[in-house]
């Protein structure tokens, strides 16, 4: 539910000048979401959405602007040179060790650079663990797919 309304929530902000979160609610409560004030707030932040201002001189909702792929690039590389100290491999796993406390920043560079092949990131206080996907569809392992079974049960997919 929390996804589909968040990708209502930018599709509105591409329709319309929103300028409130009670605005933002409202449309939302139009279109059959139960939401509250606090998880609207919760979803902006998430998303983050940033309000910029128009020609009007009034304020709206928007996604950040995008910088170029030239610039995070750069960032990418520049938070591996500095930040990791060590890379290792098991299987599909990547294991960066970085400096103590910049395992985030590093994370946060890969995530948004989100070069090819990279699943996603995981990070701690001075290691980030990259899962790769694998180039052709497996299908899950039997208990991996009770395990998705049951968290998209909780989550009410």
């Amino acid at each position: 539910m929390k996804e589909q309304r968040q990708q209502a929530i930018l599709r509105l902000i591409e329709e319309y000048p929103i300028e409130t979160q009670a605005e933002l609610l409202e449309r939302l409560r139009a279109e059959g979401f139960v939401a509250t004030q606090a998880t609207v707030s919760r979803d902006i932040a998430e998303l983050g959405l940033v309000k910029v201002r128009g020609a009007s001189g009034k304020s709206y909702y928007t996604r950040p602007p995008q910088p170029p792929a030239s610039e995070v690039l750069e960032r990418t590389r520049w938070a591996l040179r500095e930040y990791v100290v060590g890379i290792e491999f098991s299987g599909r796993l990547v294991l960066l060790k970085t400096l103590s406390g910049r395992a985030h920043a590093v994370a946060a560079a890969i995530d948004e650079y989100n070069p090819p092949g990279v699943l996603g990131t995981l990070a701690g206080d001075d290691s980030v663990l990259i899962l790769v996907r694998p180039r052709e569809p497996e299908p899950p392992a039997p208990e991996v797919q009770e395990v998705l079974r049951l968290l998209q049960e909780l989550r009410g997919s």
